[in-house]
């Protein structure tokens, strides 16, 4: 009888050595997956903030740019008045800017 009892205690002691080592496996791949998971939604979340960033880079090129065309083509315009003025009245108009400079700075 005491032989018996000795066995239950042996085999409840390796039945409590397997469960505890197979929950020691169980939390140990429960970790990694865990970390794994946790790796690919850093993965998924870092792509959508990179992509939402590119689509802001655009959107904020695409604004300038159209902030700047009317900007670009009334200088455009401007220029091309320049360009079509006669010699004289060039001439007039570059010696009226030099004789503001000039006397603006008082070396008259």
């Amino acid at each position: 009888m005491a032989t018996d009892a000795i066995l239950a205690v042996k085999k409840a002691e390796e039945t409590a050595r397997e469960i505890l080592e197979e929950a020691s496996t169980r939390a140990k791949r429960s970790t990694e997956e865990s970390s794994q998971k946790a790796e690919e939604e850093f993965k998924r979340i870092l792509e959508e903030a990179n992509l939402e960033a590119e689509n802001l880079k655009k959107a904020a090129i695409e604004e300038g740019e159209a902030k700047a065309k009317p900007i670009l083509e009334k200088g455009s315009a401007e220029a091309e008045e320049l360009k079509k003025m006669e010699g004289e009245k060039l001439e007039k108009v570059a010696n009226i800017i030099i004789e503001r400079i000039v006397n603006s700075n008082g070396n008259s």
